[in-house]
């Protein structure tokens, strides 16, 4: 009979270190990670231990505060990655941060609290997941949320919602900063999305987390909106129960799961009686291997770079880059850290005298308003560039590891979504900050796919990531077509009075004629990373390449899960952070009801 968990069981592991057992090993306690901790360790009966190399900053202003986002970039709290060098951009390697501290990402992003496009959350069930769709999710989207609606005053600077699409009583406060007030920038900003475009009959959208983003609105962030205070993973979810004896966060940087000895056991599956974990080995922050025994679980919510690190240190992944590394393949499962999806992001900013405004505008577009009458000539062109840009993908992946058939498919179901159910393709983010007016843009689905892998297997805090922007043609074009719109709404009668000159970047660089040469030039040249990576330990069949099965196990596994944006298999039309919460609180009633 299992120990109660309120005693934590002591054993001495194979390198003679005292080692701590556990029914639950999550490894990460990011976004997701403190989700599946805080609803696992609900049971007193189970103990849950959380393996994190970052540290506690509830008290650090760069994260508490959310006027200082960006402040926390190359600190201490970011891992602070780079890409390696990309030809579509210039051949610059690109930043690419995440969150390294109790929380993840959640303590560092730009707070957006917005969901996507139902069409897209419904295309996973064809992607090998039935019962993932937007029906599915939206009662976890509601369980996670603890919405306040806007003040009178909000309401008059702009923000709207429709309270049926909204959970009340969920651990992650949303809301608008209390600073938000009518003023003179709400109604012209609003008004030149109205009719600013010539050409584009945009509505205004009254709810941007009701399934359809397309349209212009201000959306909520995750903040307490009577404090003005940031609400990431570590404070909705870990601290209100950081009192728990059955729940730990111990600090150390995980290098891999350990197996139990003979290798199989347990339930069988169809790929024949499947690996069994039994810990996960970790370096300590003094640089001392430790290992953690799991006598239920292990859950790998590292992120969407670090899991496929963590789960080819393990020997889980294509045998040939296993191979190259000196890592035994205990599992082929070639899709482990491919299908990476990077949004290319962008800027265009002017300067104007106009009342600053304490929170952005959010407008979401589709392929039929970026490119309006040759919306046709633009589908059948990309239709018929899926195999190539699949095999650009599957070449540049190396043997082994993308089947360029799979991803095709992968390719036209995202075809399908864009031009067939006309999903929003693009998002424009106008600010009105002091001296600037800006529009930070980008794509929502690029059909560019990338990679992330070890550089070799003792380095993983220094991944070989390569998210090939602009590999597919399409995505150069939609960012030159979104750049466009962005230009053409700061030029609307409107604003016209408000916007004194361009500034990011120069008429030097972008005269008022631009050519599209030109234009693209400008887009690789400044190119930025938008941090929403996903899809690097995709839930769908094996067959497409996918790593985790709609219980979100890992093929070949009795009892490792994966839940973070790594499972995510495709772009959504929204910001993470809302659907990671919603996929790991159904991810912890998963593993509640199906765990050894």
């Amino acid at each position: 009979m299992r120990a109660l968990a309120l005693v934590i069981l002591l054993s001495y592991g194979a390198t003679g270190a005292l080692t701590e057992s556990f029914d639950y090993i999550i490894v990460g306690a990011g976004t997701s990670g403190l989700v599946v901790a805080n609803r696992l360790s609900e049971d007193p009966s189970v103990t849950v231990a959380v393996i994190e190399p970052g540290t506690d900053q509830r008290n650090n202003p760069n994260v508490t505060d959310p006027n200082n986002f960006q402040q926390a970039f190359n600190t201490p709290i970011d891992w602070q990655y780079a890409t390696t060098k990309q030809p579509g951009a210039g051949d610059r390697a690109i930043d690419l941060h995440q969150g390294k501290a109790w929380g993840g990402t959640s303590t560092i992003n730009g707070m957006t609290y917005i969901r996507g496009d139902a069409a897209q959350f419904d295309a996973w069930e064809h992607l090998g997941n039935p019962g993932w769709n937007w029906a599915a999710l939206l009662p976890y989207y509601k369980k996670s949320e603890n919405y306040t609606a806007p003040s009178q005053t909000q309401l008059d600077a702009g923000a709207t919602y429709e309270a049926r699409y909204h959970g009340t009583a969920g651990h992650v406060k949303t809301g608008y900063v209390p600073a938000l007030r009518n003023g003179s920038s709400a109604p012209a900003v609003l008004a030149a999305w109205a009719d600013g475009v010539p050409g584009l009959e945009l509505p205004h959208n009254p709810d941007l987390n009701g399934g359809d983003v397309r349209g212009y609105s201000m959306g909520p962030q995750t903040l307490d909106a009577e404090l003005g205070l940031r609400w990431d993973s570590s404070r909705a979810y870990y601290l209100p129960v950081e009192g728990r004896s059955n729940l730990k966060i111990v600090r150390g940087t995980a290098k891999r799961i350990t197996w139990a000895e003979g290798g199989k056991r347990g339930r069988t599956s169809s790929c024949g009686s499947p690996l069994v974990a039994n810990g996960v080995e970790f370096v300590t922050e003094g640089g001392e291997a430790r290992v953690l025994k799991a006598r239920r679980e292990v859950v790998v919510s590292a992120g969407a770079v670090r899991t496929p690190l963590v789960l080819e240190g393990s020997g889980v992944g294509n045998p040939r880059i296993l191979e190259s590394l000196g890592i035994e393949t205990k599992i082929n499962l070639p899709g482990v850290g491919e299908n990476l999806i990077e949004q290319p992001n962008h800027l265009l900013g002017y300067s104007g005298d106009m009342e600053p405004s304490p929170s952005a505008y959010h407008t979401f577009v589709t392929a039929a308003d970026l490119f309006g009458s040759d919306i046709g000539t633009v589908e059948a062109l990309t239709r018929a560039s899926l195999p190539k840009w699949a095999q650009a993908a599957a070449d540049a992946s190396g043997p082994g590891a993308v089947n360029a058939t799979a991803l095709e498919k992968l390719l036209r179901i995202q075809h399908d979504l864009i031009f067939v159910h006309n999903v929003t393709a693009a998002e424009i983010l106008t600010a009105v900050v002091p001296q600037l007016l800006a529009s930070n843009f980008w794509i929502l689905l690029p059909f560019s796919r990338g990679s992330v892998h070890l550089g070799s297997a003792d380095a993983i805090d220094e991944p070989v990531i390569d998210p090939r922007f602009f590999l597919a043609d399409f995505d150069l074009a939609a960012t030159v077509a979104t750049a466009k719109m962005a230009q053409q709404y700061w030029r609307s009668e409107t604003l016209r009075d408000a916007v004194v000159a361009p500034i990011i970047p120069g008429p030097d660089v972008l005269p008022d004629d631009a050519t599209d040469e030109q234009w693209e030039s400008y887009v690789r040249e400044t190119l930025n990373a938008n941090s929403h990576v996903l899809g690097t330990a995709s839930m769908m069949s094996r067959e497409l390449g996918g790593v985790v099965d709609p219980e979100l196990r890992v093929y070949g596994t009795a009892n490792v899960r994966v839940v973070d944006a790594s499972v995510l298999p495709t772009q959504i039309s929204g910001h993470l952070t809302a659907t990671l919460y919603a996929v790991a609180e159904r991810a912890a009633e998963i593993i509640k009801r199906t765990s050894w």
